[in-house]
């Protein structure tokens, strides 16, 4: 990764300081998405749109995703660290770091995708099946709302959940940690931070395998930032990910038919 995340030299104080960086990083992004939607709620509810509707859902996520990558712009400006994200565009005039990029972003794709059957797999076996996200839960029930955020896995969530925690988290934490360690912080708040997404109904169990499956996911997502050095390949693989889940959530909720097993 670019030379600011560099580990080796440091003492406890310098661990200490990164750890702390990267959890307020992740509550900081969460909690400034949350103040962004007070006011988005209030102005929905004046113009009559329900909390549950998919407009409403379809605004926050959006809204959501905007906030995290402001977020750590801010604090990329504020802590005088521009070097802290690695992220590179394609270009026509380096068409073979280009082409393997695109490479990486299909490979790490395919993984990801079974990665999540792995993981579903063997923690069904335990008992702990992931639990339903709401976002999940409201799709079900509104399956046009699956479509929009088929689109928002793209422009809103994979852009800011992999800037804030593969970008902020885990850049923080290269600085000192090595590769696996960052990769391995930077995983364990990701699935952490998916808690408050879990309905009420999933119980103990499903909020367990749901955190171990975001983390097993995290982990691939980070192995290919710290492999590439290009954050666009895990925001796509994230992005591509998300939108094949709810195509197939649309595809069983309109005509019974599915792809992935559950």
């Amino acid at each position: 990764m670019a030379s600011e995340h560099v580990a080796g030299g440091n003492d406890w104080r310098d661990y200490l300081l990164a750890v702390s960086v990267a959890l307020g990083l992740a509550a900081g992004g969460f909690l400034f998405a949350q103040l962004l939607a007070v006011p988005l709620t209030l102005g929905l509810l004046a113009l009559g749109f329900p909390i549950e509707g998919a407009v409403s859902y379809t605004l926050s996520t959006l809204l959501q995703g905007a906030a995290f990558v402001a977020f750590v712009l801010g604090y990329m400006r504020y802590s005088d660290s521009p070097r802290l994200l690695d992220i590179r565009w394609p270009s026509l005039s380096r068409p073979r770091r280009t082409l393997r990029d695109i490479g990486w972003v299909v490979v790490g794709f395919v993984v990801l995708l079974l990665a999540a059957q792995g993981v579903g797999i063997v923690l069904d076996q335990f008992g702990f099946a992931p639990g339903t996200n709401r976002i999940e839960s409201a799709a079900r029930a509104q399956p046009l709302l699956a479509l929009s955020l088929v689109v928002l896995s793209f422009v809103a969530t994979g852009p800011g959940e992999e800037t804030l925690f593969r970008g902020g988290v885990q850049g923080v934490l290269r600085r000192v940690f090595s590769p696996v360690g960052a990769i391995v912080g930077s995983s364990a708040l990701f699935g952490l931070a998916h808690v408050t997404a879990l309905v009420a109904a999933s119980g103990a169990a499903g909020v367990w395998g749901y955190v171990v499956s975001t983390f097993v996911l995290g982990l691939v997502l980070g192995t290919l930032y710290e492999y590439t050095d290009n954050l666009l390949v895990p925001i796509l693989v994230h992005g591509g990910y998300n939108a094949l889940l709810f195509v197939q959530l649309y595809l069983v909720e309109t005509s019974g038919l599915g792809f992935l097993a559950p």
